[in-house]
């Protein structure tokens, strides 16, 4: 899941005082985009408890960034996982946090912008109207997207963009 400072305050106290202790460690990778070499940054640290208390969660924690040549940051995010992390694995685990995050984002960006209007139904007061709308969409989303796999041609729209 994707971990911020301002929704997971207990974690990032936590990599504050670990890292004057060396708990937070990091690996380089260098990369070629196609365009240009890029550099990932991943920072990582192990067993953090997610929020404040005894019972607290412990978890993984993973920092992803990704600088062009000139320094520039072209990409940052951090995840928490309960998947174990070491310096051999931690860049599969930010990719595959990476590429749920914007798996989720195109979703959501077709289901806003390409005729299924997911923001609009919002159930006008009726109970449970909202949810049954989204479920309807979200079961269209998912026929549109069978019935292209199935297509031997590709479905082209006939709007306009």
């Amino acid at each position: 899941m994707v971990c911020q400072p301002d929704s997971h305050a207990t974690v990032y106290e936590w990599l504050e005082s670990l890292q004057p202790h060396g708990a937070v460690r990091a690996v380089v990778r260098t990369r070629w985009n196609g365009q240009r070499r890029e550099a990932d940054t991943y920072r990582y640290a192990e067993t953090i408890p997610l929020r404040d208390g005894e019972d607290a969660l412990r978890v993984n924690w993973c920092e992803i960034t990704t600088t062009d040549e000139k320094g520039d940051r072209r990409y940052h995010n951090a995840f928490a996982t309960s998947l174990a992390i070491n310096s051999d694995n931690v860049a599969e685990g930010g990719e595959a946090g990476r590429s749920r995050w914007k798996i989720e984002n195109e979703n959501n960006n077709t289901l806003k912008t390409q005729g299924y209007h997911f923001e609009h139904h919002l159930g006008h007061g009726q109970p449970h109207w909202s949810s049954l709308l989204a479920s309807l969409i979200i079961l269209a989303f998912g026929v549109h997207t069978a019935l292209e796999w199935t297509d031997e041609k590709p479905y082209v729209s006939s709007r306009s963009p």
